[in-house]
């Protein structure tokens, strides 16, 4: 069955159209009684079931809590806060399910959300050392909030091996070292840290690992560095005191979209530049990477 059939059979089955909430018995009472609101939750339903095909995740399995979570992060970064509301209420309808807010990773400014170094370099000030080099850290690889806590060596693991990765990955950076991530999905990743940075890094490697918890989902911890919600956190706290404003720690990913192309597309031109992008972000549509590059 096709994604979409299979979004409207399930949204039809919890849809009740034309009666009034008075019509309805207990049991009954939370039903989509609106085509329009049909209609938006059948959307987000045929989105989430794009995001498991993407991963490489069956669509028949059973739907976990965090994997609609993990789905709700990567939604949060290309979609205003509005839609991300409407995405949580309509998961929280389709499978009876509570689920926490999701904020929205889209600040409304016309000028984007990337930070010069020197901005950067600013911000960081203003944060405890292992909250600074998570942020540097994000800044320098790309990395979202809550990958700092899973950030490793890569040891005799690799990437994820249902993914064929391309050789030109990292292509124009010289004295780094290589690390591996746990990104959306389970999607395993490998990133690259300067080599100065990946120093001060292994300044912070727990003796062994630790599983650290963050909205509601564990992660294993190699270094006792900042990372998910309480990075944020400290951020947002920090560019404010720098600057009176901030743009979240999720600038770091902005920054690091257009340091690369600046290095990529004189090497290898913009459609390529564009597609190493996506993988070194994490995404495997390019699509998905320009909404990085929008403002600047």
């Amino acid at each position: 069955m096709r994604i979409r059939d299979l979004a409207r059979e399930v949204v039809s089955g919890i849809t009740a159209h034309g009666l009034s909430k008075l019509e309805f018995d207990e049991l009954n009472a939370s039903a989509i009684r609106s085509i329009g609101t049909e209609r938006a939750y059948r959307d987000v339903y045929v989105e989430y079931l794009h995001w498991l095909s993407d991963h490489r995740l069956p669509l028949n399995a059973a739907h976990t809590r965090n994997m609609m979570l993990e789905f709700l992060d990567d939604y949060a970064e290309l979609h205003m806060q509005k839609s991300v509301n409407r995405a949580v209420q309509a998961l929280q309808k389709i499978f009876s399910v509570s689920l926490p807010p999701v904020t929205s990773s889209i600040v409304p400014r016309v000028d984007g959300r990337a930070y010069a170094f020197n901005a950067v370099c600013k911000a960081v000030d203003h944060q405890i050392p292992k909250n600074a080099v998570a942020t540097l850290i994000c800044y320098d690889a790309g990395l979202r909030a809550h990958e700092c806590l899973n950030l490793r060596k890569p040891r005799a693991e690799g990437p994820s091996a249902h993914r064929s990765w391309s050789n030109d990955l990292f292509t124009g950076r010289e004295d780094y070292e290589n690390y591996l991530v746990d990104g959306k999905g389970g999607l395993v990743r490998a990133v690259a840290l300067s080599i100065e940075l990946s120093h001060e890094l292994e300044k912070y490697a727990r003796p062994v690992p630790v599983t650290v918890r963050d909205r509601e989902i564990d992660y294993v911890s190699h270094y006792d560095i900042g990372g998910g919600q309480a990075l944020s956190s400290s951020f947002s706290y920090a560019s404010k005191q720098a600057f009176g404003y901030s743009r979240g720690v999720h600038g770091m990913r902005h920054s690091f979209a257009w340091n690369r192309l600046a290095v990529l597309i004189p090497l290898v031109g913009p459609r390529r530049a564009i597609e190493i992008l996506a993988e070194e972000l994490g995404h495997f549509r390019p699509s998905i990477t320009l909404n990085y590059l929008v403002g600047g």
